[in-house]
């Protein structure tokens, strides 16, 4: 009996062996990024936020490209100050919506399904001044470094007799600067492509993420030129399907027999005139006039006749114009997503040293189980410890402090 109780009864010591040693935090399980990947992109990129979003940045884009378009008539010498001004501008849009878009999908790349675009926007308002001066840096690093290495020195060399003999001598020097231009560019060009993945995942000042885009693209230059690849390719066969479903029906609509002999084209046709030039004029700042100049016109024009210029001929060019802009959006998206998929491949570690992301997958998990819990008909943990009685002291003990 005295065995039994001894060894029934809990070891004094190992309650403050467990009370000081708890156990450690929930961290979420390591993903290892392969090539592969980076072929996820198009159900990265499939996300109608994202794409109305990146809709958003092109209406903006065609919208800058219309006003420089009005204004360079008249500018004279002043063409090219302006045009810099406007591709600086564009800069800034895309770096602002680039990155909302790569906040947000940085968690589903880790199939987190909880987080909310209100999240998404929180994590990116203290990331927004990133956002807006790594783009404006990398352009007046490149256009500084091109200006002193190459530029002045060219100038020097422009001063009669001792300019040739100085460009003469010094000829080695200048290609060596000439080629330090030229990969300076090609990193930034390059850095364009992932730096709003820099800092949707980096948390750090706007200097830090300028040198993480540089030593991201410098670390593995083939992961990154080859993700580049490979989303262009993506993009254009996502642009192709998306144009050709809209070209299929329109086929179809010209085929279409006529139950007139007034009539010169089917009822889908006369509609799709009409349309295809509202479309085709909406968004002419990216592909201009198409399939459109394809259809025969004649005295019977469908754009004379109200019913199909104000009715069905306007509600399908609104519709056409709506769905190709979805269009350019998801490939846009297919865009970021690259470069996104492309960061955390050659900045793994980084990735994973980021706590934002390990908060969200700790809400995901919590958020897993707590449904789990529901449908097993379980209480939540909070609700239990609300309900729980109060454990009375011990006889001759102090009570709980708070």
């Amino acid at each position: 009996m005295t065995n039994a109780s001894t060894s029934s009864t809990p070891n004094a010591s190992d309650a403050p062996a467990n009370a000081t040693n708890p156990p450690p935090p929930w961290k979420p399980e390591r993903h290892r990024w392969t090539w592969k990947d980076l072929l996820t992109a198009p159900m990265l990129a499939f996300k109608p936020t994202c794409m109305v979003v990146s809709a958003l940045m092109l209406l903006a884009f065609g919208g800058l490209a219309a006003w420089f378009d009005h204004l360079s008539p008249s500018l004279g010498g002043w063409w090219w100050p302006v045009w810099s001004a406007f591709i600086l501008v564009g800069l800034v849009i895309y770096g602002i919506g680039a990155t909302l878009i790569t906040t947000y999908m940085k968690a589903d790349a880790l199939d987190d399904e909880f987080l909310s675009l209100k999240e998404a926007v929180q994590q990116w308002l203290p990331r927004l001044r990133s956002a807006v001066i790594v783009p404006l840096f990398l352009v007046v690093l490149v256009v500084g470094v091109h200006g002193l290495m190459i530029w002045l020195p060219m100038f020097i060399a422009s001063i009669p007799y001792v300019g040739s003999a100085l460009y003469a001598l010094l000829y080695p020097f200048g290609v060596i600067a000439a080629i330090f231009a030229i990969l300076l560019l090609l990193v930034a060009l390059l850095g364009l492509f992932v730096f709003p993945a820099v800092i949707a995942v980096r948390k750090h000042g706007w200097f830090d993420h300028v040198v993480d885009t540089i030593e991201a693209v410098g670390t593995r230059p083939h992961i990154i030129i080859a993700s580049l690849v490979l989303s262009g390719v993506l993009m254009l066969v996502a642009f192709g399907i998306g144009m050709g479903a809209m070209g299929y029906l329109h086929g179809a609509a010209r085929v279409l027999p006529r139950w007139s002999e007034r009539q010169e084209l089917s009822e889908p046709a006369r509609a799709e005139w009409r349309a295809i030039g509202i479309s085709s004029e909406a968004l002419s700042w990216f592909w201009g006039p198409t399939y459109g100049v394809s259809l025969p016109l004649s005295k019977a024009s469908a754009n004379d006749e109200p019913y199909y210029k104000w009715g069905t001929g306007l509600l399908l060019g609104s519709w056409q114009t709506l769905i190709g802009a979805l269009i350019l959006g998801y490939c846009l998206n297919l865009f970021i997503a690259g470069g996104t998929l492309a960061y955390l491949l050659v900045r793994e570690d980084d990735y994973w040293d980021d706590e934002n992301l390990e908060d969200l997958d700790k809400l995901a998990k919590e958020l897993e189980e707590e449904a789990k819990r529901e449908e097993q008909g379980l209480p939540s943990p909070t609700t239990a410890a609300a309900t729980a009685p109060s454990t009375p002291p011990a006889a001759g003990g102090t009570p709980p402090t708070a």
